[in-house]
């Protein structure tokens, strides 16, 4: 009995949502990103869910875009073109990369936790405050796709979700003002 329990332990994947991964790309993404596949994560889906809005005025320091920010997080550069004294904040790559992580699609907050010896969860995670199942995409593959989104992250879109539950979302559900034939599953679903 003791070598079928610890072999049923063995063979239980480690949980990676939470996990650190990217989006292949040089540039920062300018709002939310979904990344699949993300050959980094078990569910090969990677999410950088922030909605961080640089400061519209010009600057000359990193300094001057994080001015205020909350323990110093460095979440905007101040990018510069070559021989010019002044720029435009802009997100920091570094910031994306610490606060993209691995996800999975969900149906309910209890599908992102690790419960008993299930363990979905990356055991180092940057996430402080837990995951939620949310939906943070309007478009693309992953459009009204509910998928485990670090909660120091998540804004809700209130209008994308009853969009999304309704049918209604233009991208996902609709397009040009006419339903999307097959619907997608995400579509009418609570």
């Amino acid at each position: 009995m003791v070598t079928v329990v610890a072999g049923l332990l063995l063979a239980c994947n480690k949980g990676d949502v939470g996990a650190p991964c990217n989006h292949g790309q040089v540039d920062p993404p300018e709002s939310k990103v979904v990344t699949f596949p993300a050959l980094a994560c078990n569910e090969l889906v990677c999410v950088y869910a922030d909605e961080a809005e640089p400061p519209p005025d010009p600057c000359a320091t990193d300094e001057d875009c994080n001015a205020g920010g909350v323990n110093q997080v460095k979440k905007f550069q101040c990018v510069k073109d070559e021989g010019e004294n002044q720029g435009e904040c802009q997100l920091a790559i570094d910031y994306v990369l610490e606060r993209s992580m691995c996800s999975k699609k969900c149906s309910s907050d209890d599908d992102c936790k690790n419960q008993g010896i299930k363990k979905v969860t990356f055991e180092g995670t940057e996430c402080r405050e837990g995951f939620a199942c949310a939906r943070i995409q309007s478009l693309g593959e992953f459009c009204c796709e509910k998928l485990c989104v670090c909660r120091d992250d998540l804004t809700v879109d209130t209008d994308l979700d009853s969009n999304c539950a309704a049918g209604t979302q233009e991208g996902c559900c609709v397009k040009n003002g006419q339903p999307v034939s097959p619907l997608p599953e995400a579509c009418g679903v609570q």
